[in-house]
């Protein structure tokens, strides 16, 4: 397979009380016709230079590398740009490759998956010690310094938040059980074992089969079923092409977030 990649160092200073994690940004530059609703390369390509610039000015204790990995062998020169040229203290590696040559049907699950098992296996950065953040790549998680520090003192292998969500209005009030894909956080480990290959072996392979395989992975693994508290996401949907500032999105929001305190078995 062929894989453009570039690494990239800022004025990086550390000891090992300021070493952070590796944050994985996933992204596909060029999506396939009819996968997304925001499909134009050049508005996604200037989602994920925002939210670059933003990781980049990261505490250096919470984030101290940056893996950004396409599938869509997109043009990245301005990525690569802004990591080699933005002052910042972390190490960044850039890659693309092609490997979204499935069909659309497949969904954003199978993707997703197959993007980290190659971008995991090729990557120089990360070591098996680490604590890995995933993101969906066009989008700023606002607090991810404060997630980060809810979850350090406990390093669990799995970190993330699953959902028992009824579908309003559609009269099924059960097995709606699914992971939030846009951010989550694990060790390389517990990675290899829950989650390498699973595009390939769960049929189908979505946000649904993944939350079965971390359910069923905690008895192996410290599995942190939900964030002790609630992303705070900046950014368009692509699927939907929604604002995740919009009123609606934020009321959602500030629901979920006060009935993680005030009703936590609510996994909504």
């Amino acid at each position: 397979m062929k894989i453009k990649h570039s690494i990239m160092r800022g004025n990086l200073r550390r000891n090992d009380n300021s070493r952070g994690a590796v944050l994985l940004m996933t992204a596909t530059l060029n999506p396939p016709p009819g996968a997304v609703a925001r499909f134009d390369p050049q508005e996604r390509l200037a989602d994920y230079a925002a939210a670059l610039n933003f990781y980049l000015d990261m505490p250096i204790d919470v984030i101290d590398r940056i893996v950004l990995a396409d599938n869509s062998l997109g043009e990245i020169e301005l990525l690569r740009e802004i990591a080699a040229g933005t002052a910042h203290n972390k190490i960044v590696e850039i890659m693309s490759f092609e490997a979204n040559d499935h069909p659309v049907s497949q969904g954003k699950a199978y993707g997703e998956f197959k993007l980290m098992d190659i971008a995991m296996t090729a990557s120089h950065l990360i070591v098996p010690d680490d604590i890995i953040w995933k993101v969906t790549g066009r989008l700023k998680i606002l607090n991810l310094e404060q997630l980060h520090r809810a979850i350090a003192g406990r390093r669990p292998d799995i970190a993330c938040d699953l959902y028992r969500a009824p579908l309003i209005g559609t009269g099924q009030w059960h097995n709606n059980r699914y992971m939030d894909l846009r951010v989550f956080a694990f060790r390389p480990a517990a990675y290899q074992r829950i989650y390498r290959g699973i595009w390939e072996c769960a049929s189908p392979c979505d946000a649904h089969a993944l939350y079965r395989a971390t359910i069923a992975a905690r008895g192996e693994f410290d599995v942190m079923p939900r964030f002790p508290r609630q992303p705070w996401i900046a950014g368009v949907s692509g699927r939907h092409q929604q604002d995740y500032s919009s009123s609606r999105n934020q009321s959602k929001a500030v629901v979920r977030s006060v009935l993680r305190t005030a009703a936590p078995f609510l996994w909504i």
